[in-house]
């Protein structure tokens, strides 16, 4: 689970790159890099959650 999380992750960072330095023709695409940005940050924070949950069980 952790390697997909990761994948994902550096997916959306690639994403928030590429929208951010050219992802469209008439420059930047701030409704992509947004919706990266929320979506990393949402993995950062279940992979948090997730951490805090296990620690707590152990």
């Amino acid at each position: 689970m952790t390697k997909t999380l990761e994948a994902i992750g550096f997916a959306l960072i690639g994403g928030m790159i590429y929208a951010m330095f050219g992802g469209g023709s008439s420059g930047p695409n701030m409704t992509l890099f947004w919706l990266c940005a929320v979506g990393t940050l949402g993995v950062v924070m279940y992979r948090a959650k997730k951490k805090k949950a296990k620690e707590k069980n152990v």
